[in-house]
């Protein structure tokens, strides 16, 4: 898998988020590492769109840097 810096931004914006974030903005070279993490979770839908809780991304998004560090 490609990691580009903004990809690597993305997530470090994602990891202080205070609102939710929609689906559609995580970046698409996590989307099958997001795609396992939030199996089972529960999602926010407004205005057909998908958001996930922020606790939820913050919990992601130190899995990610935990499993792409080493």
């Amino acid at each position: 898998m490609l990691v580009t810096k903004q990809d690597i931004l993305s997530l470090k914006k994602l990891s202080t988020t205070k609102d939710a974030v929609a689906i559609d903005t995580i970046p698409h070279t996590f989307k099958t590492d997001f795609q396992m993490f939030f199996f089972g979770k529960t999602f926010l839908k407004k205005d057909n769109i998908l958001f996930a809780y922020p606790h939820d991304i913050k919990k992601w998004t130190r899995y990610m840097f935990n499993k792409y560090n080493g």
